[in-house]
């Protein structure tokens, strides 16, 4: 005969931390468009400096190559951040 007593508790509920699986996979998605978006902004910046100066390829490829420095710099900070607080 089945334990009335066992089969009658309720699981524990989930536990509401703030730093819980949906937060950490909103955080983790967040990253390709902050990688992304730096290289796309250096580089449209770029591209209308070098349209307003007559210049080829020259600005919209530095500072392509500079969001794509700072946009890995960002992406690195944030996560040597989140290891720093144990998450």
């Amino acid at each position: 005969m089945p334990d009335k007593d066992r089969d009658s508790k309720l699981p524990p509920s989930p536990s509401r931390d703030p730093n819980g699986f949906a937060r950490q996979l909103a955080n983790v998605m967040d990253l390709p468009f902050v990688l992304v978006g730096s290289v796309v902004i250096g580089a449209g910046l770029g591209y209308l400096l070098d349209k307003r100066f007559g210049s080829s390829p020259v600005f919209a490829l530095l500072l392509g190559v500079l969001g794509f420095a700072g946009g890995m710099y960002e992406v690195i900070r944030r996560l040597s951040v989140r290891r720093k607080n144990g998450e």
